[in-house]
C-alpha cells in the first residue's frame, strides 16, 4: 500500500460566476486545491461536522464496503478537509483510503442542499426509486392525437393547476420532438414512460451552443437566452428541470445534433439539464455527444442535489458536468468514438467550498467498438467562468472559484479508461492536473475499489 501524503481535501473556497457566463467545457484543460489545517487540539479540522440521522447507530468505515452506501452518512460543512487521511495510488491516480471513502458515500453527498453558508441537512434518501409506474393514477397523459400530444403541454397544464401535491404525467410511447421546461416554482411532477424500455419513449431535439437565433427569440424556455444570437450551451438543452421533487422514469432525453452540418464549432449539445433539488431519474437514458447531462445549480452558492439510477449515459466529451451535486448509481458511462478517439467522461465544475460535486458509484465504463485501449479519460475539472490560468489564481487569492469535485466509485472500468493518469487537465483554462496543492489548490479527483481492465493496479 503506498500513501504518498497528499491530504485528502473535502471542501475549500467557493465560485462566483455562473455557468451562462462562462466558457463551455469543450476546451482542453486539469485542476488541483488547498487542504484546510487540523484543529489546534489535534481533534476535527474547522468546520466539520458529522451529525448522525434520527434514531440510526454510528457506522464504521467498513459498512460502506464499495457499495458507497452507509446507513448513516457523514455531513461534512464547506471548508472543510480530512487532514490525517492520505491517498494512496499514485499523485497521476489518487485513491481513497476506507477511511476516506467513508465519507464519500451516495448518502453523505445527498445528506444536505441549499445556501453552502447554512446549509439545511435533510439526510434525503432517494436509493429506492420512484416506485412501479403500474400503481399510478397520472392526472394527464400525453399521447400523439391525444389531449397532450407534447410533454410541454402536459407540464404546462400541470403548473397551471396551480396543486401543491405531486402530479403525474404519464407518456405513452413515441417520439416527441420538442423542447421541455419544467419550470420552478410548479408543482412536484413525475413525469414517466408507460412502456417499461426507455428507448421507446424518447424526447429530443438538435439545439446546440453555436447554433444561430434571432436576438429575441428563446432558446429552451427555462434557459431562453433572449439576448443572445446562438443558443448558448445552457439554450442548447432538449429538456430542463428547474423544479424541485422533479421525477422521471423509463424516458430517453436525446440531443441528435449532427456535428458534421453545424455552422458553428461550438458543438455542445446538452440533452438534459437538471438545476431544481432533489431530482430523481430512474431508469433514464441520456443521449448526446458533447455535454450530454448538465448537472448545475440557480447560482455558484447554492447546493442542488439530483440522484439517477440504473441510468445510461452516452457521449463523447465532458459529457457529464456541472456544478451541481449529482450521484450516478448503477449506471452505464457510454463513451462514443464518432467524433473523436480521445474522449472525457466528466467534468464537475464544483464550488471548492461544496465538498460533494459527482459521485458514480457502482457503474460500468463502457464504449463503443471504436476505442482504443486507453483512450478515454475519466475526466478533468472544469474550471467554469474562469477563462485562464491568471483569473483562476487570481479568482483563489480572494476565495472565490470552483474546484470540480468527483469521485469514481466501486465501478467496472473497461479497457478504453486511461489506466496510468485517467484525470486531464481542466477545461477552459488548461490548469494542469494535479493531485497535491502547489501553484493551484489540488484537483478533487478520486477513485476507490474499482475494477476491470481500466481501473488502478491494486494497492498492496
Amino acid at each position: 500500500m503506498r500513501a504518498y501524503g497528499v491530504a485528502f481535501v473535502l471542501g475549500g473556497l467557493g465560485l462566483a460566476c455562473d455557468e451562462d457566463s462562462a466558457l463551455p467545457p469543450g476546451v482542453a484543460g486539469g485542476a488541483a486545491g488547498a487542504a484546510a489545517a487540523p484543529a489546534a487540539d489535534g481533534g476535527a479540522p474547522a468546520g466539520v461536522i458529522i451529525p448522525a440521522a434520527p434514531d440510526t447507530p454510528d457506522v464504521t468505515a467498513s459498512a460502506a464496503g464499495s457499495s458507497g452506501r452507509l446507513p448513516t452518512p457523514p455531513v461534512v460543512t464547506p471548508d472543510a478537509a480530512v487532514s490525517d487521511e492520505a491517498l494512496l495510488g499514485t499523485p497521476e491516480r489518487p485513491l481513497l483510503s476506507s477511511s476516506a471513502a467513508e465519507r464519500q458515500t451516495v448518502l453523505a453527498y445527498l445528506a444536505a442542499a441549499g445556501s453552502i453558508d447554512a446549509l439545511t441537512v435533510d439526510h434525503w434518501d432517494p436509493t429506492g426509486g420512484i416506485g412501479d409506474v403500474a400503481s399510478f393514477t397520472p392526472q394527464l397523459e400525453v399521447a400523439a392525437g391525444g389531449m397532450y400530444p407534447t410533454i410541454q403541454a402536459a407540464v404546462t397544464a400541470a403548473v397551471a393547476t396551480g396543486a401543491t401535491s405531486r402530479q403525474y404525467i404519464a407518456v405513452a410511447a413515441g417520439t416527441y420532438r420538442e423542447l421541455v421546461c419544467v419550470p420552478s416554482g410548479g408543482p412536484p411532477i413525475t413525469l414517466y414512460g408507460t412502456d417499461p424500455d426507455a428507448a421507446r419513449t424518447v424526447v429530443v431535439f438538435d439545439n446546440y451552443s453555436g447554433k444561430p437565433k434571432a436576438v429575441g427569440t428563446p432558446a429552451n424556455p427555462c434557459n431562453p437566452n433572449l439576448n443572445g444570437e446562438t443558443f448558448g450551451t445552457s439554450g442548447s438543452t432538449t429538456f430542463a428541470v428547474y423544479s424541485a421533487d422533479f421525477q422521471a422514469k423509463n424516458l430517453s432525453f436525446v440531443n441528435d445534433t449532427d456535428e458534421a452540418t453545424a455552422v458553428s464549432e461550438s458543438v455542445q449539445g446538452v440533452a438534459l439539464t437538471v438545476q431544481g433539488d432533489r431530482a430523481i431519474f430512474e431508469n433514464v437514458r441520456v443521449l448526446g455527444n458533447q455535454d450530454t447531462l448538465f448537472v448545475k445549480t440557480s447560482n455558484a452558492a447554492t447546493v442542488a442535489r439530483s440522484y439517477f439510477k440504473s441510468c445510461y449515459v452516452e457521449g463523447d466529451t465532458d459529457f457529464i458536468f456541472g456544478r451541481g451535486t449529482a450521484v450516478l448509481d448503477g449506471c452505464t458511462i457510454h463513451s462514443v468514438t464518432s467524433r473523436t478517439d480521445s474522449g472525457v467522461a466528466i467534468a464537475p465544475s464544483t464550488d471548492s467550498r461544496n465538498p460533494f460535486g459527482i459521485l458514480v458509484n457502482g457503474a460500468t465504463f463502457s464504449a463503443d467498438g471504436g476505442a482504443a485501449a486507453g483512450s478515454i479519460h475519466l475526466g478533468r475539472a472544469w474550471d467554469e467562468g474562469q477563462g485562464d490560468v491568471t483569473t483562476y489564481a487570481t479568482n483563489v487569492a480572494s476565495g472565490v472559484y470552483p474546484n470540480g469535485q468527483a469521485t469514481v466509485r466501486g465501478s467496472t472500468l473497461l479497457a478504453h479508461i486511461q489506466s496510468t493518469a485517467p484525470w486531464r487537465p481542466a477545461a477552459t483554462t488548461a490548469r494542469p492536473y494535479s493531485s497535491a496543492a502547489g501553484a493551484y489548490p489540488a484537483n478533487r479527483l478520486y477513485e476507490f475499489e474499482n475494477t476491470g481492465p481500466g481501473s488502478a493496479a491494486p494497492v498492496e
